[in-house]
């Protein structure tokens, strides 16, 4: 364990990891380590994404191996296609998620965004996007026929999709901000907790609101275990981030998970192991009943209190609407803005770069905004206290697409300095990043992507990329403090 410091940044997050071994607790980091060396045909792009069933066929990125596919294919078209792939994937999860909150059908841009969309494809001689995009995507992945130029042109049509689609299942809300507590210190001096993960559905969200105030003789809390969830404009207290999800579970102060859709199995499978109630909200799941299981569990199980020094929770305002982050970023004389998000990643320390890379952004006399984990860890360290212009936490689901709408409105998006992912989770982040840079800003990602296995691929990008005026930066490796800091200045 001497190394637990390279695993988080939190102090209280180091003594759970130890906590955790000293039970023999099998967490991420472990799962990750043992995973090594990952594979490395995936992380270049250089492994077949298309539906054959004589494969998998790879490439070897040195020239020792296989040049082609069994089928003839080369590694410019192996790559992009990999790339379509993803963010075929990310826009289905993003149009999902409009379907399903919004009832949206098809794709429909705000004025603002409408704009910025209108610009970027004549740039590139591309026609107006539909849904018919993503059945040609899905056409395209069906047998390895199409050049890589075809393959990375319509990735970039997909990307605008998914920005589309996230900015019509933003969360609807009449408020320009919504108060949300973080940290571990939501959990100390509570009696019963009701961990939430995922998705879970607003109704029993709802419904289990209404049976905890209804229990004043038998506190309880629900806390988040690093999803920002919504109810009745006010965000459920989030625990921590989703990359300490399991490890607050792990010291046996959450009573019951409620597993929404999208909970990672790893979380379940430790409630499992933990003797942990576990409530899936889409079998007609009762609030009443969850209470009194949280309750049963909580009387027959003791624990120790490792939340006792946690720093006291703080309110902070989450930046719901363009309006609003357009008043608090200023006018003309205000400073530069640099964009930080995205999810925890294991292949860094948690919490490390999105804190050291405010600091020192905000030192350089930037103004930062944040969004996903990388906000949630800015809050816990307490950087919304510091003074001057401290970083704004911006809302989850749209991140850095709300800033750029802002500051499109007002006409200064030349003071978009930068749009950085420290982390990414989902292949959403990766159509969101890759839409970002399209409509002309400069965006970097901490960790490598799939493109790396053709020159030809990268350079192609980087070009069209450029005619926008934008910018995709990522490493072949997990990249540091200095690196993307320097990126951010030496624009």
């Amino acid at each position: 364990m001497e190394t637990i410091h390279l695993k988080s940044v939190d102090p209280i997050s180091q003594e759970l990891l130890r906590s955790a071994s000293r039970q023999g607790i099998e967490l991420p980091w472990e799962r990750f380590e043992k995973l090594q060396p990952q594979d490395g045909f995936l992380r270049l792009g250089l492994s077949c994404p298309y539906g054959c069933m004589q494969g998998p066929c790879r490439i070897d990125p040195l020239g020792r191996g296989p040049g082609k596919g069994a089928c003839g294919l080369a590694p410019e078209e192996m790559v992009a296609g990999m790339l379509l792939r993803l963010c075929l994937q990310g826009t289905m999860e993003a149009w999902a998620a409009a379907q399903s909150e919004r009832g949206a059908s098809d794709i429909s841009f705000s004025d603002i965004l409408g704009e910025l969309v209108g610009q970027a494809l004549p740039k590139n001689d591309q026609a107006d996007l539909s849904i018919d995009d993503i059945l040609k995507s899905n056409a395209l992945l069906r047998r390895p026929s199409s050049s890589h130029e075809e393959l990375l042109s319509q990735s970039l049509r997909l990307s605008l999709l998914a920005l589309g689609f996230q900015e019509q299942s933003g969360l609807a809300t009449t408020t320009d901000s919504i108060p949300c507590t973080v940290g571990y210190g939501t959990v100390a001096n509570q009696s019963i907790r009701i961990g939430l993960s995922g998705k879970p559905s607003a109704a029993l969200v709802a419904a289990l609101d209404k049976a905890v105030s209804e229990k004043p003789d038998s506190p309880a809390i629900l806390v988040s275990l690093g999803d920002w969830i919504v109810l009745k404009d006010r965000f459920i207290p989030i625990a921590c981030t989703s990359g300490e999800s399991e490890l607050l579970v792990s010291s046996g102060v959450i009573h019951l998970l409620v597993a929404g859709s999208d909970t990672d199995p790893g979380l379940k499978h430790l409630c499992e192991t933990m003797n942990i109630p576990v409530v899936a909200d889409d079998n007609g799941a009762d609030a009443g009943d969850i209470l009194q299981r949280a309750r049963r569990h909580l009387e027959s199980n003791s624990q120790l209190d490792l939340f006792s020094d946690a720093p006291p929770f703080q309110e902070h305002q989450i930046l719901m609407s363009e309006l609003n982050i357009a008043q608090l970023i200023g006018q003309d004389a205000a400073p530069q803005i640099a964009l930080i998000g995205g999810s925890d990643t294991h292949q860094l320390s948690l919490g490390h770069l999105p804190v050291e890379l405010a600091t020192e952004l905000c030192g350089k006399g930037l103004q930062v905004a944040a969004w996903g984990d990388a906000a949630l860890w800015l809050l816990k360290a307490g950087s919304s206290s510091q003074e001057g212009n401290p970083p704004l936490p911006l809302e989850n689901r749209q991140g850095p697409l709300l800033a750029v709408k802002a500051l499109a409105a007002a006409g200064q998006l030349e003071r978009l300095q930068g749009i950085c992912f420290t982390g990414m989770m989902s292949c959403l982040e990766l159509a969101a990043a890759l839409g970002l840079a399209y409509l002309g800003c400069r965006v970097s990602v901490a960790t490598p992507i799939p493109i790396l296995g053709s020159r030809t691929v990268t350079d192609t990008l980087s070009d069209i990329l450029q005619q926008n005026g934008g910018q995709l930066l990522h490493f072949d490796h997990p990249a540091q403090t200095r690196e993307l800091s320097e990126w951010f200045v030496n624009s």
